[in-house]
This record gives C-alpha cells, structure tokens and sequence, in this order.
C-alpha cells in the first residue's frame, strides 16, 4: 500500500511539470518521465525544432494597429524562445543558427542595430557550416548597416560574402545575393 501512495506521489509530481516542457519537447519529456534517458540525435533534432517552430509561430507580430506594449511582449516573448532553443539545444546547429538569426531579426524590431550586427556576425563564428544561415546572417548586417549609412562597415560584411559565396557550383540565389554583394563593394 505505501508502495502504490508512493508512486502516486511520483506521478503527482511529473504532472505538475510545467506545460512547455511537455508541449516543446514531446516525446523527449514523455521518455523522461518514463525513466528513458536515452534520446537519439534526431529527436534532438526533433525536440529543438519543436520549440524552434512554437516560438517562430507564437510570437509573430500583431497588426500596425496593435498597442505598442503588445507589440513589446511579443518580441520579448521571442527572444525567450530563441534564448531558450540556443540554450537548450547546442546540440542543433541547424536550429540554433535560426534562433540566433532570428534573434537579430527581434533586435532590429526593437531598434536595437548594434545588438543585431553583434548577433548577425556571431552565426558566422558560431555556426559556420550552417551556410544558408550565415549568408543570411551577413546579407541581414550588411544591409542594415548600408541603409543606416555606416557603408564602410556594410562593406566588410559584403566582402566576406563575396569571398565565402562566390563559386561556381553556388546554388542560383546565392549567386543573386553575392552580385549584389560584390556591386555594393564596388560603390
């Protein structure tokens, strides 16, 4: 009988966990609760995407219309998830190279430029082998920077672009992106 209490009491607690952790991790936090400590690379994978996805989706931005204070929370919001993906999940360079792209994104709404440079740059260092991403990333700062009138800095971040991307077998939108690169070079 104390043996049944106790494991009533175990299965109490597991359901008070906090509702995120079941909803973002899935079957991660179900083979948790269950005693199974292993989990494969893909549901990791599958894990960090999860809660990648739950934020990007949740966290959208409401309308022009919308009380700048709801507009605040949401990005603050934002920047909780992805904090939380890069934290979590260091694992996934896939996911994190998003969540930290998309983290400069949130620092841009929030008219925090230096912030999202910062963080633009830091998915080249961090997550080199993630191309998509970094080129994105740079392609983001250096923009940013051109149109805020700091050409000399948008240049080196052009410059890295066109010394990364600039190869035959590129795919055709980098070599889009990598023609404007090398022209605002130029300028």
């Amino acid at each position: 009988m104390e043996r049944t209490s106790r494991n009533r009491q175990i299965v109490g607690q597991a359901l008070r966990l906090p509702l995120l952790t079941v909803v973002a991790s899935g079957a991660l936090a179900l083979q948790l609760l269950t005693g199974c400590t292993t989990v494969s690379p893909e549901q990791r994978a599958a894990s960090a995407k999860a809660l990648f996805d739950q934020t990007t989706k949740q966290y959208h931005l409401p309308s022009a219309e919308a009380q700048v204070a709801e507009r605040d929370r949401l990005l603050a919001q934002a920047v909780t998830g992805y904090e939380q993906v890069l934290r979590q999940y260091r694992d996934q360079p896939f996911w994190c190279a998003q969540a930290l792209r998309s983290l400069g994104n949130v620092r841009v709404s929030q008219g925090r430029s230096d912030d999202a440079v910062r963080l633009y740059r830091q998915v080249g260092e961090r997550y080199p082998s993630q191309d998509w991403e970094v080129l994105q990333a740079w392609k983001s700062a250096a923009d940013l920077l051109w149109d805020a009138g700091r050409k000399d800095e948008a240049r080196a971040f052009y410059r890295q672009i066109v010394q990364r991307f600039d190869t035959a077998e590129a795919p055709g939108v980098y070599r889009i992106i990598v023609r404007t690169a090398r022209m605002r070079v130029a300028l």
